[in-house]
């Protein structure tokens, strides 16, 4: 595929012709500027059930994520009954993060039982899940054909090599797309199961976006508006 070589900076010379249009960050742990070389910012704020109100008073007008994180899976019944208060609000448009981790946390049964009832709450509410998984794909893939892909399940921080992303794209898995990613393996993703994210990172949402799409061979502004269509299709 040729790369576009739009960037960021030669937005603005364009800008004056073309309509505006969002960069959604679905995975942030900070809010970015509201607008960026021209595109407004629309982001996820990762929030947990114990800061969800506080965040929620701190940002009115942003959305969330709210979810139990699997290394603080013992000692989560308390933590769920927030979260089932805290999904009721029209703003937290996905549950998560959460998933499974076999590098840190308590022992991966522990993890199952909390992420089940979190995969379960997201049926019944009808929201995505944002999947935070280390080591634990096949335990995950077996997770998702049970639940028969009931509610979009979005890969967070994905960077895992081509075999194993086909696999996760046969199984129906999304994939949301960071600072760092496997350049072979973004090339098997289909379009309409992609988005972007900051977690963490310094590194802007826009400067994502440019990243990935020189890679897929797309101009920013063409893969920018299939994000949003994912956004609209995904997220309530």
């Amino acid at each position: 595929m040729q790369r576009d070589s739009f960037s960021c900076e030669n937005y603005l010379v364009f800008s004056i012709y073309l309509l505006p249009m969002h960069l959604y960050n679905i995975h942030t742990h900070k809010i970015e500027s509201a607008k960026e070389n021209g595109y407004d910012i629309k982001c996820i704020l990762n929030t947990y059930p114990g800061d969800f109100e506080q965040k929620k008073q701190m940002y009115p007008g942003i959305w969330f994520s709210c979810g139990i994180h699997p290394w603080f899976s013992d000692g989560s019944d308390e933590l769920f009954t927030l979260l089932k208060k805290n999904v009721e609000d029209p703003d937290v448009v996905a549950i998560g993060e959460a998933g499974l981790d076999k590098l840190r946390g308590p022992d991966i049964a522990k993890q199952t039982v909390i992420f089940r009832k979190q995969a379960e709450l997201a049926i019944e509410v009808q929201k995505p899940v944002i999947i935070h998984c280390v080591k634990a794909w096949d335990e995950m893939i077996a997770l998702y054909k049970e639940y028969k892909g009931a509610v979009p399940w979005i890969i967070h921080g994905y960077r895992g090599n081509p075999e194993q992303t086909k696999q996760l794209c046969k199984a129906g898995f999304k994939f949301s797309l960071g600072e760092h990613f496997n350049r072979e393996s973004v090339k098997h993703i289909p379009l309409n199961s992609v988005f972007c994210e900051t977690d963490t990172s310094d590194v802007t949402i826009c400067k994502v976006y440019e990243n990935i799409s020189a890679e897929i061979g797309l101009s920013l502004n063409r893969f920018a508006t299939l994000a949003a269509e994912n956004i609209k299709n995904t997220f309530r």
